[in-house]
């Protein structure tokens, strides 16, 4: 092998040489093959990088360096370099008693090749590397919904920077790409780098990253995202979360998604089936975490923007930051938001139907609406109230009490108190009259 220089891996000094192999070049960097140079086909081409190589991915920085190295040499020094001598075998005869040589005398003359197949057979071998890798592309696998990583996660970063920050991603082919929801069973479909089966979890949807790098099959090259599920017991979330959609003309909702993955720490993305069947995904920045007045373990997440939901949530007014925003201690931020949220419910833990962003960014003074006009409503159709009151004085009283209300009841519960509060008054009224 003819040494060209040395290269600088992960603070590792290792050569780079070249060997000759019929009329294929290879370059060696170690003991690994990382690259080919044909000269009937490649002409000042002196490199074709193999995938694959230096733990899946040579870095930008290596390539550039071996590039230059193999430049440097220059392309009459690569064509200089001396064929690989074949090896003879020994083999000892023990019937016959002595040594003989086998091996050169007994092989045949190959037949001519036409300039056409000798160029058909050596841009073969200069592929042959990618031949011999795992290669998954979307075309081995269902993806069932696509976010792209460019999309604003928090007011801060990306999808793609947050996985990058996470150590879930790396380099500009994953950070310019998409997440990609999956079937946890469609991963069977995928091969690890031995050429194995890659397991799922026992999660509805798994997670995948497709590249902006192309395969054979000239399709999008995908690889399995390591995202475990956040999960209590079996397959069930531990959390019922707040959701916002990209849609701002859409209510807010309550409810447990199929699929949760945690990025790291309390980060999460939560993937669900929409009204429709389509699929969607949330990321919720963090959670609460418990305590003395904390819900704990709740999520308030942000629809991502996908193929099925263009309406982004625009701006980055108090509303949107509130879901969105990060906090050296985000938790109070979601917990604020989720007791907010809590105000607006009714029976069974089920959230009005008009609850929107504004009632549930954790401030209480911005909201949709505060019930008044609901609750007055409610109240005047309860005979012994309006019998002895005037809607203006119910009105008047409901404000009061929604100025003065706990916060920790539903608004159901905060409706049934104030009815059997001014019930009582009206029934008083009634008795101080008999009198």
């Amino acid at each position: 092998m003819k040494v060209l220089g040395n290269i600088n891996v992960n603070g590792e000094n290792k050569q780079l040489g070249v060997t000759k192999e019929g009329d294929l070049y290879k370059y060696v960097l170690g003991n690994e093959v990382v690259g080919v140079f044909d000269p009937d086909i490649m002409a000042d081409t002196l490199i074709v990088f193999r995938e694959n190589t230096l733990e899946n991915e040579l870095s930008d920085q290596i390539r550039d360096e071996i590039t230059q190295t193999i430049e440097t040499a220059g392309k009459e020094e690569i064509l200089e370099t001396e064929p690989e001598k074949e090896k003879e075998e020994n083999v000892y005869d023990r019937q016959m008693g002595y040594q003989k040589t086998v091996g050169r005398e007994e092989k045949k003359e190959p037949e001519k090749e036409d300039l056409t197949q000798k160029r058909d057979r050596r841009k073969d071998e200069t592929i042959r590397g990618k031949e011999d890798k795992i290669e998954n592309t979307t075309g081995d696998i269902q993806i069932k919904q696509e976010v792209d990583m460019r999309s604003m996660a928090t007011d801060m970063d990306s999808l793609g920077e947050k996985l990058e920050k996470a150590g879930k991603i790396k380099g500009s082919d994953e950070k310019g790409g998409k997440l990609g929801i999956v079937e946890s069973d469609e991963l069977d479909n995928l091969r690890d780098e031995n050429g194995e089966r890659i397991e799922g979890h026992s999660s509805r949807y798994e997670a995948v990253v497709i590249t902006n790098k192309t395969g054979r099959d000239g399709k999008p090259i995908v690889r399995a995202l390591d995202l475990e599920n956040d999960t209590q017991e079996g397959t069930n979330p531990e959390e019922q979360t707040y959701q916002v959609s990209q849609n701002k003309n859409q209510p807010a909702k309550k409810g447990d998604v199929l699929t949760r993955l945690r990025v790291q720490g309390q980060e999460t993305i939560g993937i669900e089936k929409g009204q429709y069947g389509e699929v969607e995904v949330y990321h919720s920045a963090n959670k609460t975490i418990g305590g003395n007045g904390i819900e704990g373990n709740k999520s308030l997440d942000k629809q991502l923007e996908t193929s099925n939901s263009k309406n982004a949530v625009e701006g980055m007014d108090e509303q949107t930051q509130k879901l969105s925003q990060e906090y050296q201690d985000g938790y109070r931020s979601v917990e604020a938001s989720y007791q907010e949220a809590k105000q607006h419910e009714k029976a069974k833990e089920e959230p009005c139907e008009e609850m929107q962003q504004e009632d549930m960014d954790g401030n209480p003074n911005t909201s949709n609406h505060n019930h008044v006009d609901d609750t007055v409503a409610l109240l005047m159709k309860n005979e012994q109230i309006a019998d002895k009151f005037t809607e203006r004085e119910v009105r008047g009283m409901v404000e009061r009490a929604w100025e003065n209300r706990d916060e920790d009841k539903t608004l159901e519960e905060f409706q049934k108190n104030i009815e059997e509060d001014i019930e009582a008054d009206a029934e008083n009224m009634r008795g101080e009259r008999g009198r």
